[in-house]
């Protein structure tokens, strides 16, 4: 079973893929970029603490997404062969937060809106 390593990044544009992938501080992930000629703009990273990974959100070129792809799966193999057997698990792990971290927020959501719209039916029926 083929797990995805990265989360791809919904934002409307005509040029670019938006990623957010997992690396270690030492950037493991450059040298497969250079190998794979994918040139990745980086925007934030993030440091859960306690974990050796960074989350690292960037943005690639629509063209070049599937040489960008290539890139992160061969990096599992080199985060194990690196020191890092911990690697896909961890990352699984953080994926899953997210991924959970975000239906929490879409349920909050529509639960506000729920509120707003029975707060604005009782105003209209009181009066």
């Amino acid at each position: 079973m083929n797990k995805e390593m990265y989360l791809k990044i919904r934002k409307p544009s005509l040029r670019y893929d938006y990623f957010l992938f997992f690396d270690t501080p030492e950037y493991l992930a450059d040298q497969l970029f250079i190998k794979q000629k994918v040139r990745v703009w980086f925007n934030q990273e993030y440091a859960k603490e306690g974990s050796p990974f960074l989350a690292i959100f960037c943005r690639v070129k629509k063209k070049d997404s599937a040489k960008f792809l290539a890139a992160l799966d061969a990096l599992k193999n080199k985060m194990i062969l690196c020191g890092y057997p911990e690697y896909e698990a961890e990352v699984q792990k953080m994926i899953r937060h997210l991924e959970e971290a975000k239906g929490d927020a879409q349920t909050n959501e529509n639960d506000t809106s729920r509120e707003t719209e029975q707060a604005g039916t009782a105003e209209i029926s009181c009066g």
